[in-house]
């Protein structure tokens, strides 16, 4: 089998729908042993249920978790400890566009927290498994990022918190928007800061491009949008093809890169800034301990 992954250790986040449900098949279909962390209980049985019938691969399992959580994504780790020795491929997947609610259960703004913030503690905290087997991290971002500019402002802490993670006071389209393009940013910026730190991990951002998914379900215009150009954009299979492809391929020559349709693509000059990169990272893990330290 192309690409066949027999051994294999896979986590996906937020694979129980849209672009990670399928690549949750996919990479069982390969043959890997597939751990989803997905929020509903309900919905990841059923996924794993649906996922063994078609792929005839029984190694494929859920625990919960909610990435707005920091108590959530450490018992998820410990749930997954208890099961698992090894991890080879993180695939940090799961991301929210507006959501309903303003700031997570650590006083941190949504979007960011999740799609960012989230990500960042649970690979601090798999670090270790990933040390280990030299593993991969598959961090999803989206050519949104260009608009998600992260200045030296952002990363100043009021309190204890930088101002890139703090709730937003009034939100608007524009706002949310501009939320969800800096955590795509900073994806990308972790990606980078991760392989320069931890070299021994390789790791790369992937851009699924324009794909029908229930990414933008909680903004009226979106839906809107969403039939007008539901005909132009990816199905979740097709969406779910360049993170299958470096998952299946050797991408130590390409760790820290931005890979879209299946190929790594260069990023604007302006989209990488060394020094945000670096600043962005100590803030954050400052930011981990902080809200980690009683967990």
């Amino acid at each position: 089998m192309a690409g066949d992954l027999s051994g294999k250790t896979v986590l996906i986040t937020g694979g129980n729908v849209g672009l990670g449900r399928a690549a949750a098949f996919e990479l069982a279909r390969k043959k890997a042993e597939v751990v989803i962390g997905g929020r509903s209980k309900e919905s990841c049985e059923t996924v794993v249920e649906e996922i063994k019938a078609l792929t005839k691969n029984e190694k494929v399992s859920y625990f919960l978790l909610d990435l707005a959580s920091f108590q959530s994504i450490s018992d998820f780790v410990k749930d997954f400890s208890a099961c698992f020795s090894k991890l080879d491929i993180l695939i940090n997947n799961a991301g929210v566009w507006s959501p309903p609610f303003d700031s997570t259960e650590d006083n941190i703004e949504t979007t960011m927290g999740i799609n960012y913030l989230g990500h960042f503690y649970l690979t601090k905290l798999l670090g270790e498994y990933l040390i280990r087997s030299r593993g991969l991290v598959v961090m999803l971002s989206a050519d949104t990022h260009k608009g998600g500019d992260i200045t030296p402002d952002h990363l100043e802490v009021q309190g204890n918190t930088p101002v890139l993670f703090k709730p937003l006071e009034n939100r608007t389209f524009k706002s949310d928007w501009v939320q969800y393009a800096m955590s795509n940013r900073a994806r990308i910026y972790f990606a980078k800061e991760l392989t320069a730190r931890h070299p021994e991990i390789t790791t790369v951002a992937v851009n699924p491009g324009a794909t029908k998914t229930s990414l933008g379900r909680n903004m009226c215009c979106l839906k809107c949008l969403g039939l007008v150009f539901t005909p132009l954009m990816k199905t979740p299979e097709r969406g779910a093809e360049s993170m299958v492809y470096c998952c299946t391929q050797d991408m130590s020559k390409h760790s820290g890169a931005y890979f879209s349709d299946c190929k790594p693509v260069d990023l604007p000059e302006a989209s990488i800034d060394p020094v945000i990169q670096r600043k962005l990272w100590e803030v954050t893990v400052q930011q981990c301990d902080r809200l980690g330290k009683y967990r």
